[in-house]
């Protein structure tokens, strides 16, 4: 019988200012321990409890042992025990004393200050700004002897800057991302946040008299975040290997390995980054987490696995097995994804140097305006979905701006959606360094982990009659 047990402790503090005072904070923790066993048949089940003594811990092992038995007669379906390999491992934040030290009281006052000098920047605007910090910790073990621990630190300053107009009402969100919780005294990390902050909040203002763009088949350039939520959406959960019965890309239950679904020079990429919001270095059933090609040059090349899914769906092991928490039952997800282009143009400095008239500039030295007169430049991403049954796909950008030889247009967001196929075909030029610094949250089967991500700063999509913009 095979045994994977799961420890996990999770603490998280967070506040939230608005017109200059403190409407929320909270800390919270958990922890507490999953066991996992599955019989010599194939039969498995999960049970946990949210503490660490030891009596409780074996009884509930007892139990566990007693349930897996019971699956023939619930007609539970048997698998093989997979083959793996033991491992012990160690990887810890080196600053992970520091989260028991905030002082929520001192970041509320920081973060009110901000607040005030971002309204005197733009005055009219109606801002919400937070911090979050959290570190979580797992600790993996298995009947073969493995055993592995490591630590994830995520910080986060955010703002959601919103304005009234035209009958609706619009919201501009952003975040930076850290792994130090006194990230507010990395000057750095401020200015950055503080530019990001601003920009929101005009952005914001501006939306309400902005006219809505024409629905159609345009040449566009999308950033690294929006590049971020195609890779993610509508190829990264299509490659889960534990979908293949109904995904676009297997074929009855395994994988369409070497089949062409997008342009010779791209590649969609997922791994593991230190210091990332999304980082894992082992697998919830105690692997290493690997370094994963979706799209290896325009071919799909390899899916995201764990011990069950990897057979059935006819590709590696590749440890992408993660958990909400100690008590769910693990599932192939991604941490950190991203779109690749081979020989991209160059775009110096950091991407908040860029806006649409910077984002212009590269097109017309580049001759990308030479090729279309006339790019729809979608900035930001602010969700979307696939279903990747058909590989269709529906995002929404932060703004639009027709980007032209005789100058720059303001418009509303408006829907992008289309093939998934389609979007990596016509994928044609690339502008600056990769930027994976794209953070979320993703939801699959009704668990929430954290996601990250991203591309080069600027992507060039050519028209394609299955991509859209607008529309319903």
């Amino acid at each position: 019988m095979l045994l994977i047990a799961r420890a996990q402790c999770l603490t998280t503090r967070g506040i939230m200012v608005r017109r200059g005072k403190v409407e929320g904070a909270s800390i919270s923790s958990s922890c507490g321990q999953g066991l996992h066993v599955v019989t010599p048949e194939g039969r498995t089940a999960l049970a946990s409890r949210d503490d660490f003594r030891p009596d409780e811990a074996l009884l509930l092992l007892e139990r566990v042992i007693e349930a897996a038995g019971q699956g023939a007669g619930l007609r539970i379906t048997t698998g093989k025990i997979p083959s793996l390999r033991p491992l012990q491992g160690r990887e810890l934040a080196a600053d992970s004393e520091a989260f028991s030290k905030i002082r929520l009281d001192e970041i509320g006052r920081r973060l009110v200050e901000l607040e005030a000098e971002i309204l005197s920047r733009v005055p009219g605007a109606r801002l919400r700004v937070n911090y979050r910090a959290e570190i979580e910790a797992w600790r993996i073990f298995r009947s073969d002897g493995t055993d592995v621990l490591f630590s994830v630190p995520r910080c986060t300053l955010g703002a959601h800057a919103t304005s009234s107009g035209d009958g609706a009402r619009h919201g501009v969100s952003t975040s930076l991302f850290h792994t130090r919780p006194d990230l507010l005294s990395v000057d750095s990390s401020v200015e950055t946040f503080m530019r990001k902050a601003e920009s929101a909040a005009r952005l914001a203002l501006d939306l309400p008299d902005a006219p809505n763009h024409p629905a159609g088949s345009y040449p566009l350039v999308i950033d690294y975040a929006l590049a971020k939520g195609l890779a993610h959406e509508a190829f990264g959960h299509a490659a889960e290997a534990d979908g293949y019965r109904s995904s676009v890309l297997a074929r009855d239950g395994r994988f369409r390995r070497g089949e062409e679904v997008g342009a010779g020079h791209v590649s969609i990429i997922d791994e593991p980054v230190p210091g990332d919001h999304a980082w894992q270095p082992f697998s919830a059933n105690g692997l290493p987490r690997e370094r994963v090609v979706l799209v290896d040059h325009g071919r799909l090349s390899e899916g995201l696995s764990d011990p069950w899914s990897a057979g059935p769906g006819g590709v590696r092991l590749t440890g992408a097995a993660r958990a909400q928490s100690f008590s769910r039952a693990p599932q192939p997800r991604m941490t950190n994804i991203r779109i690749e282009v081979d020989r991209p143009l160059a775009a110096p400095g950091a991407f908040e140097d860029y806006g649409p008239a910077e984002v212009r500039q590269l097109l017309l030295e580049s001759g990308v305006l030479d090729r279309h007169p006339r790019v729809v430049f979608l900035s930001g991403y602010s969700g979307g979905q696939v279903n990747p049954t058909t590989g269709d796909f529906v995002f929404n950008c932060k703004a639009i701006y027709a980007l032209g030889r005789d100058g720059i247009e303001f418009y509303k967001p408006a829907i992008f959606s289309g093939s998934m196929f389609g979007a990596l075909d016509s994928v044609r030029e690339a502008f600056g360094p990769l930027k994976l610094d794209a953070i979320g949250h993703c939801g699959k089967w009704g668990q929430q982990v954290p996601s990250s991500g991203g591309s080069h700063y600027f992507l060039v999509i050519d028209p394609h009659p299955d991509v859209r913009l607008g529309g319903s």
